[in-house]
């Protein structure tokens, strides 16, 4: 009988190790705090640095706005535009965005079409950067880095 306890009390030992190894590394992380990261960004000017690879620091900048109610506005380059954003559960989407019509020659015209292009394409928003930073990534994984500037930094 002592043997058949032993058995018992090694094997039940074994299941509870067993079932604590198994859920170590079995827990998603926590979903984004949607109210969190929706106060990150509103009431922020963001300014565009990158698309991708290329280099954005254009004068006047390249911007964009979340305001509190769902919208979104900014400007290109050369026109303003406004429009609509959902954000849930770390996903983030543009609506149709509407813009002024003012053509400034093909080099502004062509940056603030591969601006605007990029931003109908933006999926989900990067929520490991720092406060004064925003990375939006498209469906194909394409980065848009912006700044805010709000930290009151040394030049600002």
């Amino acid at each position: 009988m002592p043997t058949l306890w032993k058995r018992m009390c090694c094997a039940a030992l074994l299941l509870a190790l067993l079932a604590g190894l198994g859920a170590c590394g079995t827990h998603e992380p926590p979903a984004p705090n949607e109210n969190a990261i929706r106060q990150s960004l509103v009431g922020k000017t963001w300014t565009l640095h990158t698309i991708v690879s290329r280099d954005f620091d254009d004068d006047p900048p390249l911007t964009l706005k979340f305001n509190g109610d769902g919208t979104v506005e900014g400007f290109g380059g050369c026109n303003t535009f406004t429009g609509t954003y959902t954000l849930t559960d770390g996903y983030l989407e543009f609506g149709p965005l509407a813009a002024t019509h003012k053509s400034c020659g093909p080099i502004k015209d062509e940056r603030e079409f591969t601006y605007l292009t990029y931003l109908a394409t933006v999926r989900r928003l990067d929520t490991q950067t720092g406060p004064d930073e925003l990375v939006l990534l498209t469906e194909n994984q394409s980065e848009l880095k912006f700044t805010s500037g709000e930290s009151g930094g040394l030049f600002w």
